[in-house]
């Protein structure tokens, strides 16, 4: 802060006190010139100073207000007016006082530099960056400044700047272990591994205790996969002293990736103990209370109100004061595992929407030309007469279950007369899909785009519609889903189950999945598209030979695939897996699960099977194999080789039912009681086989234990299968449902 002297005969006497650190007296000897001259402004301005030092803000607001009153214009002052708004964080009066001290002092860095960091701390990162190169121009030794400046650049996605800046800073300062922290946090954003590792490393060796030092190790570790060594390092982080409140979320995410919920939690927990306001772990917590693989029902029934109590909390504190960084947070963690859970999710994600596009609320106006940055200039036939401008905005423009089964068929068969399609692939992830949509759309943006430039390009492309083919799955489609972008936003079965958002008008799914009345489980208008819903191609796999000796499977016995990941098994049906395997001991037969990704989820499932099994007294490792996840081809290779394939329960899966269809596999489905749980008994329905739809446990497990045991039906139903597929292919009259749809909800609106 700024402590500026006048001609006063006591002022340097004051001053040099005060600069001493003995406040008391000096506040007193201000006080005694103003006895004698009310109007003095350096003895009102210091007088205030010293209020802020003690942190007495409300004195040394009245008193540094008093100062500027008398001489409006003083540069310092208003510095020092603004870092009490800073630190009673009233961000915006602070940014108003070091906005005109910035214009009264053009060239003076300290100023400069605080403006850039109230604008940071707005989550305005792209505006602070032009006064902090002026700052660092003027002041290139100051560590402050570059590695503020270096921040900034990482928040707009300039990761190759901002590791030039925090290069510039290591080499005036080649023993600051934050400088090489920070540079290692640039190169790791760069894709530069090796040189993350190598700077992480020196920020270590420089200061082996530093709680920062380390957490950007682990950071690269996490990047480079070697989730363990990530672990252990965020653990020695966390250990060392002071560890920040970001540190804590950092573990605690890398927590998460491997699904220790438990030991997430607790770190939060820590988080919230060293900084009560962070936004971040309180979103972390809220979000969290539902566990991929719960004990049991009892469990699920108290996350669901561990998560409704956690949300109201969460909303309260929202609206208790602004809190200007909340967009950032939104998409950090979702609610994933909710969807998991057999009930109406509708009433608790209209709450979760309603947080998510409150918070969204908070993100700053785009910087000017922000959008266009990367992408390509908008065309003239872009706003042609007559035509709907509809934008498709996805993480998912390559191989991937959204792309394959909801969104390559929009692309591929939308009415280009009617429609001019934009697509936004905000995930730079590419493969030959990729390359294919950039070839098939004439408006194809692209990035690494940061948030801010993303509502800027798409604003810029001034839609009509919007499609988000999931919403609750990637982080910056939520963000961006939970804005209104254009008149008419719409999600389909991406993600199968209601967004909850109030920016959502229209979610398309489809005849076969929806069972009467089902318009109760979504916050959006219901829409369901003919058949299926989607227009989609036949898989071409090469087949693999399974090599059953080498996975350790007998192949003189039936073998029923449970190809669902792990956490799609709820606590609610473990005994009905044991009841099939029951069965099987008549008709012999093999349940086949398999592993996923992290261990600990497929460890707990198992677990979990295990008890099921004990309870009927079944030996769990003679009725079933636990395979490892295969490749694709192989994964082919092996449904030829099986019986049966048997869909989740309560969760069905749409792409893995189709590829037994595709591999002439009977699929038996368990039909439920919302949209998710009735994908595969949808295709069944489709194909007109409705004897492979089970509409109770019991019949399901009566289904299962007869088709295992009767070679005949199970070749008979694969010829009917191979006969009656092509029609599930390449339905066209879905794509003209939806435009239809959106012409008619664009006109509306």
């Amino acid at each position: 802060m700024s402590v500026p002297c006048t001609v006063h005969p006591w002022l340097p006497e004051a001053a040099s006190l005060h600069q001493a650190g003995r406040l008391g007296e000096a506040a007193a000897l201000y006080e005694r010139i103003l006895a004698q001259d009310p109007e003095n402004f350096a003895a009102t301005h210091l007088l205030g100073v010293v209020a802020l030092q003690e942190s007495r803000f409300d004195q040394a607001e009245a008193l540094i207000k008093a100062a500027l009153v008398i001489n409006p214009d003083d540069g310092a002052a208003l510095t020092n007016l603004g870092t009490v708004y800073l630190r009673c964080g009233q961000l915006e009066a602070a940014l108003a006082r070091f906005e005109r001290a910035s214009r009264l002092e053009p060239v003076s860095p300290s100023t400069l530099e605080n403006l850039g960091s109230v604008l940071r701390q707005l989550q305005r990162s792209h505006e602070a960056v032009a006064p902090l190169r002026r700052a660092h121009a003027m002041d290139p030794g100051s560590a402050a400044i570059g590695n503020l400046l270096g921040a900034c650049l990482l928040d707009s996605n300039d990761a190759g700047a901002a590791a030039a800046v925090f290069a510039h800073v290591t080499r005036h300062d080649p023993e600051s272990a934050d400088g090489w922290a920070n540079l290692s946090t640039a190169l790791s954003a760069c894709g530069d591994l090796e040189g993350a590792s190598a700077s992480a490393l020196k920020a270590v060796a420089l200061q082996p205790r530093s709680s920062s030092a380390l957490a950007s190790l682990a950071a690269v570790q996490l990047r480079a996969d070697r989730v363990e060594e990530a672990l252990a390092t965020y653990a020695e982080a966390v250990d060392a002293p002071d560890p920040s409140a970001g540190t804590h979320c950092a573990y605690a995410l890398a927590l998460f990736r491997q699904e220790y919920v438990d030991d997430a939690l607790e770190q939060l927990s820590l988080a919230l103990t060293a900084d009560p306001d962070n936004l971040l772990a309180r979103w972390l917590l809220t979000m969290s209370q539902c566990k991929p693989i719960p004990e049991d029902e009892a469990e699920i029934d108290a996350s669901r109100k561990s998560f409704s109590a956690h949300l109201e909390e969460l909303g309260d504190w929202l609206a208790a004061a602004p809190r200007p960084g909340a967009f950032a947070v939104v998409g950090s963690r979702q609610p994933f595992y909710l969807a998991y859970q057999h009930f109406n999710n509708r009433d608790l994600l209209m709450r979760y929407g309603q947080l998510c596009a409150r918070a969204m609320q908070t993100l700053p106006e785009p910087a000017p030309n922000a959008h266009e940055a990367r992408g390509p200039t908008l065309a003239a036939e872009s706003f042609a007469a007559g035509k709907l401008r509809l934008g498709i905005v996805t993480a998912h423009v390559r191989s991937h279950a959204v792309w394959v089964a909801v969104t390559r068929g929009i692309v591929q068969e939308l009415d280009r007369a009617k429609f001019d399609l934009h697509l936004f692939q905000l995930d730079p992830q590419s493969d030959s899909e990729t390359s294919w949509a950039r070839e098939r759309v004439a408006n194809f943006h692209e990035g690494p785009r940061d948030l801010q430039s993303w509502v800027a390009a798409i604003r810029a492309a001034k839609l009509d519609a919007i499609i988000f083919p999931e919403v609750g799955i990637d982080p910056l489609t939520l963000q961006l889903a939970a804005m209104r972008l254009a008149p008419v936003q719409a999600t389909t079965w991406g993600h199968p189950q209601t967004s909850g958002l109030p920016t959502m008008d229209l979610y398309f799914s489809a005849e076969a999945y929806e069972p009467p009345g089902s318009e109760t489980h979504y916050s959006e208008r219901l829409v369901r598209l003919p058949k299926l819903g989607a227009w989609f191609e036949p898989w071409t796999i090469k087949t693999t030979d399974a090599d059953l000796a080498s996975l350790g499977v007998r192949h003189d016995e039936p073998l029923l695939l449970c190809p669902g990941m792990p956490f799609k098994y709820s606590p609610g049906h473990d005994r009905l897996w044991a009841r099939i395997a029951k069965g099987l001991r008549r008709s012999r037969g093999r349940l086949v699960f398999f592993l996923g990704n992290p261990e600990e989820i497929p460890q707990r499932l198992e677990l979990r099977l295990r008890r099921s099994f004990r309870a009927e007294r079944l030996d769990f490792d003679k009725h079933v194999h636990v395979l490892p996840l295969l490749a694709r081809s192989r994964f082919f290779g092996l449904m030829r080789r099986s019986a049966l394939m048997l869909d989740t329960v309560g969760f069905s899966g749409f792409n893995t039912a189709l590829h037994g269809v595709e591999a002439g596999l009977p699929v038996l489905a368990r039909e439920g009681d919302f949209m998710r749980g009735r994908l595969a008994s949808g295709i069944m329905r489709q194909l007109g086989l409705p004897e492979l739809v089970a509409r109770s446990d019991d019949e399901f497990v009566d289904k299962a234990i007869e088709l295992a045991g009767d070679v005949g039906r199970r070749k008979a139903l694969t010829l009917e299968i191979e006969r009656r597929r092509p029609a599930l292919f390449k339905d066209a009259a879905a794509i003209r449902a939806l435009e239809d749809c959106l012409v008619e909800a664009c006109g509306r609106s």
